[in-house]
């Protein structure tokens, strides 16, 4: 598909499962920059999206990781550098539930005749972590007990006293980005007591929504007049 195409099969996906409108702004404005790379993977970095579409890391990356895991993008992080970005051309919504899928987990071989078995000590087992993905939606279920799901999230974040309405958005994009970041945050420290850490950030969350509803008034430069001297003036 071209680049009119994929606008076109966009739009027609959007009308019947909607992505939000941060989400939109973001994937129109990635395929704008593909089509000026003659079509190619391209490298962008967070700071620019940012300045260009006005708005917060943490919305970058709950809306890039609903695009990915729709099948429409693929991305790779890189420390330190830009990340790389690669359209789709056709929508791999079973590829896409992570960010950057490298590697797949073997399903295990059904023994012929013998019903497969639980095992007990299934979590004393050496299964190899390099097979595991890093990053995985807020939708599915933690693979951690220390991790809850955004439903849990959400549920103990509105019964702290200075939640309001209006800081949903935030606090789910605080949520993806810790997610995001393997349960870190924004000093790349594990989060032992979620709990404790977003109610610790509810009021940066807060300041943070102010900045945004509010408007800096323009101020007004007078010039200043100077009275002409007269001929009574020593």
């Amino acid at each position: 598909m071209n680049y009119s195409e994929l606008i076109s099969r966009f739009w027609e996906h959007n009308e019947k499962q909607p992505l939000g409108a941060v989400a939109v702004s973001l994937y129109l404005f990635l395929l704008e920059i593909w089509a000026k790379n003659d079509e190619h993977d391209f490298k962008l970095s967070d700071t620019e999206i940012c300045e260009r579409l006005k708005i917060t890391r943490p919305t970058i990356i709950s809306s890039r990781q609903k695009l990915c895991s729709i099948g429409m993008i693929q991305y790779q992080s890189q420390n330190g550098l830009p990340g790389q970005y690669k359209i789709l051309r056709e929508y791999s919504p079973v590829l896409s539930v992570f960010e950057n899928p490298k590697k797949t987990i073997p399903k295990k071989k059904k023994t012929a005749g013998k019903p497969l078995q639980k095992s007990k000590n299934l979590l004393n087992e050496n299964l190899p972590t390099d097979n595991l993905p890093k990053i995985f939606p807020s939708t599915l279920i933690p693979i951690s007990g220390n991790i809850p799901s955004l439903k849990e999230f959400m549920q103990y974040v509105k019964t702290l006293e200075n939640y309001v309405p209006e800081l949903e958005n935030l606090i789910e994009a605080k949520y993806n980005s810790w997610l995001g970041n393997e349960w870190k945050n924004g000093y790349d420290k594990p989060i032992t007591n979620w709990k404790s850490s977003i109610k610790n950030a509810i009021p940066f969350l807060q300041s943070e929504l102010e900045s945004q509803n509010t408007t800096p008034e323009k101020k007004i430069a007078l010039q200043t007049i100077k009275r002409p001297r007269s001929i009574f003036d020593g």
